[in-house]
């Protein structure tokens, strides 16, 4: 799932004592249940699979916008 996120967002998966924190206007390829719980909480939306160049260029800068 592709989200890219409106506000900084800090996912714990359920039982864990570690985190991922996510930037805001970071897009990025994330578990189903990572972006559910971003969705939910009003931090994030859906967006499509990158192309591969896309890819490419988010790889080198994760804050670009296409």
């Amino acid at each position: 799932m592709w989200i890219a996120f409106t506000s900084d967002f800090d996912w714990r998966p359920e039982g864990a004592t570690w985190l991922i924190a996510y930037k805001a206007a970071t897009r990025c390829n994330v578990t189903a249940e990572a972006g559910a719980a971003a969705i939910a909480a009003g931090a994030g939306q859906e967006i499509r699979a990158p192309s591969r160049a896309e890819a490419d260029q988010l790889a080198a800068d994760p804050y670009w916008t296409a």
